[in-house]
């Protein structure tokens, strides 16, 4: 009888998801029921699953959409701007996550989850450019370099045991081809019940920006993970988030994409907007985002961190109902369901995104309601 090769399996190519949220549930689902491994390391012990890579086709829908999970999107994108604007300080990062103070040893700077000074601040030398920038010069010179990789962990943590951590993404890849910009992360490990959310976020978030700046199409997210594990503290939980899963549809919203016309320039301006926020120096209001002249997706960004910064520095006082309108509608939802305590009276009724007027008039329906802006640039590259 002749022998056959075996048929070729699904095994060489990543498995694809329409979204991360099912992204998510398809890797909780595997370490609750198919771990490979129950590890116990450095005092944390949980279920390991080796080798686990996924791609994401629609890079704005990045967030997990659980009832039960309550993703804590102010996090995702304050951690994202951290990275953007080069930092390693802990006092950025204890405002919004005060659990990050175990991570820097001298109470100063933390080191390795500290990405943003490995991709974006610039080198020591005179007219030095970050790994970012000089990344996205490779491309636009060589359209079909395979070399266009960030590199993140360092030689330098092999075997660290003065910080209470290192960098758990080994390198971050770009790739453009028929004029689409791929991206690759690569996880020495990841922690699938916190970690995963962020690192999803921010290497998503910082792709989409590549692919602004370099005016081309944005392409799909490939994450591949050496070790994906969970501690077993969080098992109930995923279970729960499993539960959801099985009985409750996720909601529907439309995602909103970076604008194409987004610059450096943007991203410095909402950097600042974030510190003086986050330092309490300014308070906005719905007109007031919208006279900043931002694109009402950066507008409503920065509307996230006007929330949080009513809930940090407003205790026991509902949030303004009509910074609440200015959300977008699936940052909305999760700021319901993550601070349901400061929350206006009124916000147990979804509140529903209006179609804008043809002359895309500002249009305010009452308090809470959401809105439209006046500027039919910024209007149309958040449509």
């Amino acid at each position: 009888m002749p022998c056959h090769a075996p048929a070729p399996t699904s095994a060489l190519t990543t498995p694809s998801f329409s979204s991360f949220h099912e992204a998510y549930q398809a890797v909780l689902g595997d370490l609750v029921t198919r771990p490979h491994h129950h590890i116990n390391t450095r005092g944390n012990a949980g279920p390991e699953r080796l080798n686990v890579a996924f791609q994401i086709d629609n890079l704005a829908r990045r967030l997990p959409l659980f009832a039960t999970r309550k993703t804590n999107v102010v996090f995702n994108l304050a951690e994202a701007l951290w990275f953007l604007g080069g930092r390693d300080d802990l006092r950025m990062m204890i405002y919004y996550a005060p659990r990050m103070s175990a991570y820097a040893s001298d109470g100063v700077t933390i080191a390795g989850a500290a990405y943003g000074t490995r991709l974006f601040r610039p080198g020591s030398g005179p007219g030095s450019s970050s790994a970012f920038d000089a990344t996205l010069r490779m491309i636009a010179q060589d359209p079909d370099t395979k070399r266009a990789v960030i590199p993140i962990f360092g030689s330098h943590e092999i075997g660290d045991t003065t910080h209470p951590d290192v960098s758990c993404t080994i390198a971050f890849q770009l790739l453009l081809r028929d004029g689409a910009l791929h991206g690759v992360c690569y996880m020495r490990a990841n922690d699938a019940f916190h970690g995963l959310v962020s690192d999803v976020y921010s290497f998503t978030f910082i792709q989409e920006l590549a692919a602004r700046l370099l005016r081309v199409r944005l392409g799909g997210y490939a994450h591949v993970v050496g070790s994906m594990h969970i501690a077993d503290h969080h098992l109930p939980r995923a279970r729960a988030i499993l539960d959801e899963a099985a009985t409750t549809p996720p909601p529907r919203f439309e995602p909103q994409s970076m604008p194409a016309d987004t610059t450096l320039e943007i991203i410095g301006e909402v950097l600042d907007h974030e510190q003086r926020l986050r330092d309490n120096l300014l308070a906005h209001t719905a007109t007031s985002l919208e006279r900043t002249g931002l694109p009402l997706y950066w507008q409503r960004l920065v509307a996230l961190l006007e929330i949080y910064r009513q809930i940090k520095h407003r205790p026991g006082t509902a949030v303004d109902p009509e910074i609440l309108g200015v959300l977008d509608p699936e940052h909305r939802w999760l700021i319901r369901r993550r601070w349901p305590d400061h929350m206006p009276a009124d916000s147990a009724r979804e509140i529903q995104e209006p179609t804008c007027p043809p002359a895309q008039t500002r249009a305010r329906t009452g308090p809470g309601a959401a809105w439209c802006c006046s500027n039919p640039t910024a209007c149309d590259a958040a449509s």
